[in-house]
């Protein structure tokens, strides 16, 4: 009888921890932010850091555009980078996580240009959004904000049972290593 109640109870605790929502995984996304100075002055002059976008910053009313800074930062769901950038002004880039609520998944991010933007944003995995920011010297500033979604990390796997490691240590007081 007693035998009989301890693998109920083991057999309920095995299918109640079976009905538990698996952990979820934890998202990270690669985050890169970059601060472009823009003026309206002669023929167009792109600087080559930026030939990725050269399509989209012809359509803006300037003619030369330079790449002033940059971060590229990988980014767990939860935290956010900060970039400095002249003015006294930073921008502020959060990974919210996978927004899932439309047609395709999104990344969700909560971006903030210091002193007064704050607001959401949904980008595609691997999109961009350019921002025409704060006036600058003779021209403006432009912020690009772009993002990546990071596949998740691999546990290290664990060697075949039986197989030995080969140790390296170092002999005493000599600072050689000894070979297996």
């Amino acid at each position: 009888m007693i035998r009989s109640l301890a693998i109920a109870w083991v057999a309920w605790l095995l299918l109640a921890g079976a009905a538990l929502p698996a952990q979820a995984e934890e998202q990270a996304a690669q985050i890169s932010i970059r601060v472009i100075f823009a003026v309206k002055d002669g023929p167009v002059s792109i600087d080559p850091a930026l030939k990725d976008i050269q399509a989209e910053l012809k359509d803006l009313p300037y003619t030369k555009f330079r790449l002033l800074d940059k971060l590229e930062s990988q980014v767990q769901s939860g935290a956010s980078v900060e970039l400095q950038f002249p003015g006294n002004r930073s921008i502020s880039v959060g990974f919210e996580g996978l927004d899932a609520t439309g047609e395709k998944n999104m990344l969700a991010l909560k971006l903030a240009v210091r002193p007064q933007l704050h607001m959401q944003l949904r980008v595609a995995n691997g999109g961009r959004t350019l921002l025409g920011g704060p006036a600058h010297l003779e021209g403006t500033l432009i912020l690009d904000v772009s993002a990546r979604l990071q596949p998740p990390a691999k546990p290290p796997e664990a060697p075949a049972p039986g197989v030995d490691q080969p140790v390296n240590r170092n002999q005493e007081g000599t600072g050689k290593e000894k070979t297996p």
